[in-house]
């Protein structure tokens, strides 16, 4: 399945998984859109090391790269003939093979990144600022490796963007770790090096678009430093225009100097973990600076007045030309920063933002300057309504002011102004659980909880993650204790394992998982020991597609989906294969989960052909078949003799999307959803809601309702018997994970659901009223993305009522040095007598 970048904050993104991770899958060629910092690349990356290029046949067109100089790992070539044709759709119309062809040359210096898996490696290069992608395949003699080009990656620029010599320096200095790579660079637009004819000059490796686009200012002092310099005159006159102005002149020198200081750190990532050097923190300590002006400002005019009274008098000409030249310098640094910049926020996150502040500091000094002007009288002194504080007090107080709606507005991990709103139909009221605690496991060695559920068997967690690399993304199934978050086993295969979005089966001690996202091929399903995480089955089952969908484990037959595979049956002590319904060969592809009931398996397709499925599980064979206008992403549900379906346009990640499969197709432009129950037996439909976005992520029902999170962002809670509204409660963001219910004595007691940006909230079933909520960058002081675990709740007696235990996974970020971390959240609410 598809998955969009939820895009990480540095001044902060057919199936169900993230774009993000979908476009920087291994097995194809698709460009790199996700960010990536290039310390995760050297912790991940295999083999690293510097290459020339040996000779170029654009003819044919090829290169030959020839091995120069081990950075890290051992590659086990000399020489790497690369043949550039490629076969990559979006490739060939970007005409990327020419665009490989202008830049190379016999001699220039690149830096190659590898990794191998199974007969595979999966390679990126990066030559004076031009990324591309190669792909190696080792041949059946086991020595030769033939390549190939697969792409250019404009993108990759955003992870760095200098030379190959100082790119080979930063990798020397990173792996002895005696400096740590920089960080990303958001607003690095795409693109490639320049060509060898062009000759352009090297670009900034490292840098903010929105603030190296203008002129390069540590303070307000450089600038009046350059006018000294070109016009001695001007600045002897503007020094004795701004004799009053020391303390403003200090203090916002001083402000904008720790502003880039910090700026520099965080991209850097070199900011210490902890909360000190959070964005409050750092915020505050300018405020302290500006209260420290302002009072220092007061004291120098009683001072200056006591000793001159002349000093109170109106500005003079002098002091009106230099106050407006530096408001209209300042000015131009921000107009130029949002000029070049991506949106109206570049001027207001670090360090523009004490940029943007100084300049409405100095506008609001300039206007009172021009008002004291013009209320004066014609002997000079002014009429008797005015104000009378100094020009410089008014400057540093607009500037505390907004540091004061700086910090409050927060930073990168503030909890945003939620508006949580119910529309209620058929709702009575009734009271709720309440949070009791939240904890939180940190998983070794992953970024990310990439499984769309966590499975609960006994006192143990099951789930998938991934790490994700630059040529390579890696899959494992962790096994924690669900107490206390303790690892017992982690199973990569080796460190051969595409990122696990399904979500473990346990059956009989036994774990059923699949690898891969939509665009992975040769995926697999894998049976491990549950006590140890040791294989199972003598070989996992091979397919040719992805195998994101849950396993079904139903009367000793494993029953699991593979994209344009379609459906298989196997036998669940062995793997032998018992069935294969076709997926591709149908014009079907079939990511979602199965549904077994009986004596069928319900399927969805979401893409060729938009249809819901029954298949038969004996036989595999075609039941029914019902032609629906949406996309089928997400499991099926199995209500009595009934099925409810979730259906949308584009996939998790994207409201609408373009897919390359889909050849002749028209274009997804309106975002659409809906909710469809059909009939088990024939597959009629029964009832149908429908939403503007869509419904990709898994449903919940209890004996009354049927409950679906959807990318609009909403909790909608439906009739079962007739689909319609009881309610519906909005919590402002999109939802990437589904909703789950707690009953209780057969009567459902709360709803739980927890948005892609982590703020969680639990609801009450009868009313959609929020019973509790917790935003998770709060409870980390971290960033929360990409949460595409729905909740998992386990119910547990106590003395006075009952309690629930609720799982849910994650990523979760550091805004102060960009690490990542995969994480497990443990909530406890309890509902009393």
């Amino acid at each position: 399945m598809h998955h969009s970048a939820f895009r990480p904050h540095l001044a902060a993104p057919a199936g169900l998984a993230l774009l993000a991770l979908l476009l920087i899958t291994s097995n194809a060629p698709a460009v790199i859109q996700a960010l990536l910092p290039l310390k995760d690349v050297l912790d991940l990356e295999k083999i690293i090391f510097v290459a020339s290029v040996d000779t170029v046949a654009p003819d044919k067109p090829g290169v030959v790269f020839k091995f120069e100089e081990k950075l890290k790992g051992d590659a086990p070539f000399e020489r790497l003939p690369v043949n550039l044709s490629t076969s990559d759709a979006d490739a060939k119309k970007g005409d990327h093979t020419k665009v490989m062809l202008d830049r190379l040359e016999p001699g220039r210096k690149l830096i190659i990144f590898a990794s191998k898996k199974g007969k595979v490696y999966n390679a990126k290069g990066f030559l004076e600022g031009t990324w591309f992608s190669m792909q190696g395949t080792i041949d059946d003699d086991g020595k030769t490796v033939r390549w190939s080009f697969q792409c250019c990656e404009p993108y990759l620029r955003r992870t760095y963007a200098g030379t190959t010599a100082d790119l080979k320096k930063v990798i020397q200095d990173g792996l002895a770790k005696k400096a740590d790579p920089p960080g990303l660079n958001e607003k690095e637009k795409p693109g490639y090096g320049p060509p060898i004819e062009k000759k352009e000059p090297k670009k900034c490796a490292a840098g903010s678009g929105a603030l190296f686009a203008v002129i390069p200012s540590f303070a307000l002092i450089g600038p009046l430093a350059i006018i000294a310099a070109l016009f001695p005159g001007v600045a002897a006159r503007m020094a004795v225009g701004m004799k009053r102005w020391r303390a403003f002149l200090v203090i916002s020198s001083t402000n904008s100097t720790l502003a880039l200081v910090y700026w520099f750190l965080a991209f850097k990532q070199w900011l210490p973990d902890t909360w000190l050097a959070g964005y409050k923190p750092f915020t505050t300590l300018l405020l302290i600076s500006t209260a420290i002006g302002l009072l220092w400002a007061g004291l120098r005019y009683r001072k200056m007045a006591g000793e001159d009274p002349a000093i109170t008098a109106p500005p003079g000409r002098n002091e009106l030309l230099a106050l407006g030249g530096l408001t209209a310098l300042v000015g131009l640094i921000v107009a130029s920063a949002r000029l070049f910049g991506d949106s109206w926020k570049d001027i207001l996150d670090l360090p523009m933002r004490e940029f943007t502040l100084i300049g409405i500091a100095l506008l609001t000094a300039t206007l009172y300057a021009a008002y004291r002007v013009v209320t004066a009288t014609a002997d000079g002194n002014e009429s008797p309504i005015r104000l009378s504080l100094s020009g410089e007090s008014v400057g540093l107080l607009t500037l505390f002011l907004g540091g004061v709606v700086a910090l409050c507005l927060g930073g990168n991990t503030a909890q945003h102004t939620v508006a949580i709103g119910t529309q209620t139909g058929d709702a009575d009221d009734a009271i709720g659980p309440k949070l009791v605690d939240v904890s939180l496991f940190e998983l070794p060695d992953v970024h990310q909880v990439m499984s769309n559920g966590i499975t609960v068997d006994g006192d143990r967690l099951y789930l998938g993650a991934a790490k994700i690399g630059l040529s390579s993304s890696y899959g494992s199934v962790f096994c924690l204790d669900r107490n206390n978050g303790k690892v017992h086993w982690k199973f990569d295969n080796d460190e051969d394992m595409n990122p696990v979005f399904c979500t473990p089966t346990v059956f009989e001690g036994k774990v059923y998982v699949g690898e891969g996202l939509h665009t992975d091929k040769k995926c697999r399903l894998f049976c491990l020991d549950g006590s140890n995480g040791k294989p199972a089955w003598a070989k996992p089952f091979e397919t040719t597609s992805h195998t994101e969908g849950n396993p079904r484990v139903v009367n000793g037959k494993v029953y699991f989906t593979a994209g344009d595979d379609g459906l298989f049956c196997a036998d669940a002590k062995t793997g032998e294969k018992k069935w294969q319904f076709a997926g591709r060969d149908q014009q079907l592809h079939i990511d979602g989960p199965a549904a077994v009931a009986g004596n069928r398996v319900f399927i969805g397709s979401g893409l060729y052909t938009l249809a819901l499925l029954a298949v038969d599980a004996e036989s595999g064979k075609e039941i029914w078949r019902t032609p629906v206008g949406l996309r089928s992403f997400g499991p099926p549900l199995v209500i009595g003799n009934r099925v409810v379906y979730g259906l949308g346009t584009g996939n998790m990640g994207a409201d609408v999307f373009k897919y390359d499969e889909e050849k002749g197709k028209d274009e997804e432009k309106t975002p659409a959803g809906a909710v469809v129950c059909v009939e088990d037996e024939s597959g009629k439909e029964v009832w149908k809601y429908e939403l503007t976005r869509s419904v990709h992520t898994s449903l919940a029902a209890d004996a009354f309702s049927v409950y679906a999170a959807s990318r609009d962002g909403a909790v909608h809670c439906l009739d079962r018997k007739t689909g319609k509204l009881r309610w519906k409660t909005s919590i402002g963001t999109t939802f990437t994970s589904g909703p789950a219910v707690a009953v209780a004595g057969g009567m459902p007691v709360a709803v739980y659901a927890i948005s892609t940006e982590g703020s969680m909230v639990c609801l009450n079933p009868q009313t959609g009223k929020v019973c509790w909520t917790r935003d998770l960058r709060e409870q980390t002081k971290k960033l929360v993305e990409e949460v595409y675990t729905t909740p998992t709740v386990v119910m547990e007696p106590t003395p006075t009522g009952s309690r629930r235990v609720i799982y849910a996974g994650a990523m979760i970020r550091n805004p102060n040095h960009g690490a990542k971390s995969a994480a497990v959240f443990r909530f406890e609410d309890e509902l009393g007598e």
